[in-house]
């Protein structure tokens, strides 16, 4: 079989949750002995690379930015380029020909936005099996953020939300089936109208990293050890986290350490706000090859997020390593969440219900210890091979289905 794969970005352009999991899906195709064309983007223009079964496709959609830029850009330039990125019929010619050319079996779309959001009508105008991945809410909420104490805001729910989401439905259309890491995210978009002939399928995303038998912890220093790893964004709820517990740490005398790892915009900010710095470390970014080492020195990781989270990699890489979580119950997350087996949950954006679980993890120890020994329990069938074959038994009800 040969399989096409459509993501807007994927390494070295990037290393977020949604390109890590088409990373494990090609690379699982190909050890099945299918063949595997990538099309992606590239800020350096097009190219086509070969390396055996894989051959990539990449190209720079003509916009006013490259999608990684938009950061630097204020409201009214992310305005337009969302315009042209809808609109884009340049890509969607430059994709058509890349099908007509390599002709697969089954296209399987992910991210699209910074691609081209015509491409799913292109797919359908081929008349070819359509598998489409959904990894957060950017086809109603175009940043794909949406803070959950604002949720009921005229920012998430005024006309220009129904006219967006009206354009989504309409470009995306009703793949033969959608597929998402979490029911959340299957019943916010069905909630809303959306893939209304698609099967509708939840597939847990496969971990990043391969699950050692045996997982050995640092001895550690009698300090009890918390981590943060990833943006360092308000989204993110690092900085309520970090001021909830440098407010802790003012007030009680209690042997922790939190150490902060990754970069954004709010990093400078946050180091500088910080009292106690001789407990709150922040480390910048690191290497993904130097996570598992992190992870293996911390009792407990905290997922302090303030907006609705699909299916967030660090919660798999956390358990992977034996090491619990300290989460937010927020859509996505909490339905991970074994309580008390794989981590616990506080109250989202309460910092009085996150001060009294951190805690209760740093006096309940044994309890956190006992629970370390079980979170790989929670990713028996989250393995890479699991998952390529779920995928591939998707692809043949994508190739049997008449627009299901």
């Amino acid at each position: 079989m040969k399989i096409c794969l459509i993501n807007n970005l994927y390494p070295p352009y990037a290393r977020g949750g949604a390109e890590q999991v088409v990373k494990k899906t090609i690379e699982g195709l190909i050890e099945k002995g299918h063949d595997v064309v990538l099309i992606t983007t590239s800020p350096k223009g097009k190219e086509c690379i070969k390396e055996g079964k894989l051959t990539i496709y990449r190209f720079q959609p003509r916009n006013l930015f490259f999608y990684t830029e938009a950061h630097k850009h204020n409201i009214f330039s992310r305005l337009l380029w969302h315009m042209q990125d809808i609109a884009h019929t340049g890509a969607g010619e430059y994709v058509k020909e890349i099908l007509e050319k390599e002709k697969p079996d089954v296209v399987h779309t992910h991210n699209l936005m910074g691609v081209g959001f015509v491409i799913p009508r292109v797919i359908r105008s081929l008349k070819l099996p359509h598998i489409h991945t959904v990894h957060d809410v950017q086809l109603v909420e175009p940043s794909g953020i949406i803070l959950k104490q604002k949720e009921k805001n005229l920012r998430y729910h005024g006309p220009h939300v129904a006219l967006y989401t009206a354009l989504m439905k309409r470009l995306m259309g009703s793949p033969d089936v959608v597929v998402s890491p979490s029911q959340f995210l299957l019943n916010f978009y069905e909630s809303r109208g959306f893939f209304p002939k698609s099967k509708r399928v939840m597939v847990r995303n496969p971990i990043t990293f391969e699950v050692e038998a045996e997982v050995e912890k640092g001895e550690g220093s009698g300090v009890f050890q918390f981590l943060y790893l990833g943006q360092i964004e308000q989204h993110k709820g690092v900085d309520f986290l970090v001021h909830a517990v440098d407010e802790l740490l003012d007030t009680n005398s209690v042997q922790l350490k939190l150490q902060v790892v990754g970069g954004g915009s709010l990093l400078e900010h946050i180091k500088s706000s910080v009292k106690n710095k001789d407990k709150i470390v922040f480390s910048g970014k690191v290497d993904r090859a130097n996570i598992p080492d992190l992870l293996k020195q911390t009792d407990v990781t905290i997922i302090p997020s303030l907006c609705y989270e699909n299916s967030p990699t660090v919660f798999f890489e956390s358990l992977a390593f034996s090491t619990p979580v300290l989460a937010s119950d927020i859509e996505g997350i909490a339905e991970l969440v074994e309580e008390g087996v794989n981590g616990i949950t506080f109250n989202a954006g309460d910092s009085d219900s996150l001060k009294e679980k951190i805690l209760w993890c740093v006096e309940h120890q044994n309890e956190i210890k006992e629970m370390a020994k079980e979170t790989r329990v929670s990713l028996l069938r989250l393995n890479q091979k699991e998952y390529i074959n779920d995928m591939i038994n998707l692809y043949q009800v994508g190739k049997v289905s008449e627009n299901i």
